[in-house]
């Protein structure tokens, strides 16, 4: 008889989840929803702005789940509290009664989703495709400001170096010219950039003669 091998079974995801929620009982309804959706919740609740600004100053979070009103706290202000952090996590919005018009207002003013109480089974994937979109952010902007920093090298070698160096745009036009144009070509770099293209003034162009405007 062949020996039946059981398949692995995929590890729960850990998931550090700030909830912004005064009910204990929703609280233990939105964990075991969690965890039937594949996710192992690291949590911690609260029902307060001071909580709330704690818990981000405390710790990192991956996800916000934040209930619209509460006896001392709502959604608005969590929302507006979170952008004056300047911290890039996502908020969604999970409420007992919300109607479409103030659900709209929030997702305008800064929350990702809104998920009714009544029907939970659309958290999960809320959250997944959250997660991933809140990567892809975290990748664009590790991108642009090794961008950002590559150019400030580039910029300050540039500056620095004996030879002119100078950039052209796809339209032919200066884009970028060293300060060592002066002492070499005669010319000032603003000069250069003020004109339309650099047929205007081909000083740096191949073959071109030394011509001291100084």
């Amino acid at each position: 008889m062949a020996k039946i091998i059981p398949s692995e079974i995929s590890k729960p995801q850990a998931l550090r989840v700030l909830m912004v929620e005064d009910s204990e009982s929703d609280e233990q309804l939105i964990i075991r929803e969690l965890k039937k959706g594949g996710y192992e919740p690291e949590y911690e609740r609260v029902e307060t702005a001071a909580g709330m600004k704690k818990a981000l100053k405390d710790k990192q979070w991956d996800i916000i789940l934040c209930d619209y009103k509460m006896p001392e706290f709502n959604a608005p202000s969590a929302i507006t509290l979170l952008k004056g952090t300047n911290i890039d996590i996502p908020l969604i919005i999970v409420s007992g009664a919300i109607g479409e018009e103030i659900a709209v207002k929030c997702m305008r003013s800064g929350a990702h989703d809104y998920i009714m109480k009544t029907n939970l089974s659309r958290l999960c994937p809320a959250i997944t495709r959250e997660l991933e979109e809140a990567e892809v952010r975290v990748q664009r902007k590790l991108a642009e400001d090794a961008l950002k920093e590559s150019e400030k090298k580039y910029r300050l070698l540039a500056d620095n170096v004996h030879d002119v160096i100078f950039v052209l745009d796809m339209n032919l036009k200066y884009t970028y010219v060293s300060p060592s144009v002066k002492i070499l070509r005669g010319y000032e770099p603003e000069e250069l950039l003020q004109t339309n293209t650099c047929w205007d003034v081909d000083a740096l162009l191949p073959g071109s003669g030394h011509e001291d405007h100084s």
